[in-house]
């Protein structure tokens, strides 16, 4: 009988904790495809471009499941997932396009910020209008970013011997190596200053967008229904929370990345908190990773982490599941065993009143 191991078990869990974020996202873009009410269509696109960003991230980091290990100026990526039974080559492309969608999801706030403002002054923008917005916004930096990242590979081999020189333990397994040698050369260097560079400026626009909202909203708000306004409130507040998780995690992510890159600390403990943080598909700049070290020092800590970092992925699709009335509704009726079409009942000018009255048997 084969003996199953430690590390056996731990990926197993992976793929499980990979199919459970997977099937959530989906789930909700099914949701919106077949329950986004007319009154917010537009709005609507912004909304399934976030989600499908996110499922390009949770496909390609379930694809490449691998952990980063930084070594002085060098940063090796062990793979232990499908991408393997290829090719090192296509680990890496997979990685790029897991960095590249999650740092899109910001660009997609910021989208869905500037269309909100445009709702608010009763300036309804054309379909066509907000997928353009997308491409101008949502794809030049992180499409830049990938292919700077592309650019930037070492060779196989070079990888693997800087790893068995400094962390041969780290080098034993079946995994498979590859990675940058110099983060320092130009093109990794500016793919990490484009990744990193913006996000100041771009939450200090999307906070002037959130302003002038919430001040449009609080000037408008006498010609609106209740309802309405409460709808308006429900679409910034998921915003901000959107928006808000990914400062937290970079920043908690970047402390421990950086003490072992240092090699300040290089802890159990530590390898935990960056496995906890990154082990996410929300908006921030870094990627999917866990830690062999932490399997067999800690294999109690690290179950738990587990579960702490499947919280931490489920927040974006749980925050608009449970914010936005009509998803959760569908949701409820789904759970219930109860789904069936909503019934619409719309207002003369929907984009402005925002509401659907949706009247089913639900209490």
């Amino acid at each position: 009988m084969p003996i199953i191991t430690v590390d056996d078990v731990i990926l197993i869990l992976w793929a499980l904790f990979f199919t459970v974020v997977l099937t959530v996202n989906v789930l909700l873009l099914l949701l919106m495809l077949r329950h986004t009410p007319r009154s917010f269509a537009n709005f609507g696109i912004v909304m399934k471009a976030h989600v499908v960003s996110d499922i390009q991230t949770i496909v390609a980091a379930a694809a490449v499941m691998n952990r980063t290990i930084p070594i002085d100026h060098a940063y090796v990526y062990a793979a232990h997932g499908p991408c393997t039974l290829v090719s090192s080559s296509l680990c890496f492309v997979t990685y790029g396009l897991m960095s590249m969608g999650a740092s899109m999801t910001l660009y997609i706030v910021l989208v869905s910020f500037i269309v909100r403002l445009q709702i608010m002054k009763n300036r309804k923008p054309s379909d066509n209008s907000i997928i353009c917005l997308l491409i101008i916004f949502s794809f030049p930096v992180p499409l830049a970013i990938l292919i700077l990242f592309l650019c930037s590979r070492s060779e196989d081999s070079v990888m693997r011997a800087i790893l068995e020189a400094r962390l041969p333990e780290y080098a034993s397994g079946d995994a498979t190596i590859f990675g940058i040698e110099d983060i320092r050369i130009p093109t990794m260097s500016t793919s990490l200053a484009l990744m990193i560079g913006v996000i100041i400026p771009l939450y200090l626009i999307i906070l002037l967008l959130r302003s002038r909202i919430l001040t449009c909203l609080a000037e408008t708000g006498d010609f609106f229904s209740e309802r309405t306004k409460n709808m308006h409130a429900q679409f910034v507040k998921m915003l901000t929370l959107q928006c808000a998780i990914p400062p937290v995690v970079f920043v908690v992510t970047l402390v421990p990345f950086y003490l072992q890159q240092l090699e300040l600390v290089r802890h159990p403990l530590v390898e935990a908190v960056n496995s906890m943080v990154k082990a996410r598909t929300l908006s921030d700049p870094w990627s999917v990773h866990y830690s062999y070290t932490l399997v067999e020092k800690l294999p109690d800590i690290s179950r738990i982490l587990f579960q702490l970092a499947c919280l931490s992925t489920l927040l974006s699709p749980l925050i608009v599941l449970f914010l936005i009335r009509p998803y959760r509704r569908a949701m409820k009726r789904l759970i219930e065993g109860r789904e069936k079409p909503l019934s619409l009942s719309l207002s003369i000018n929907p984009e402005s009143t925002l509401f659907v009255d949706t009247r089913t048997t639900d209490s």
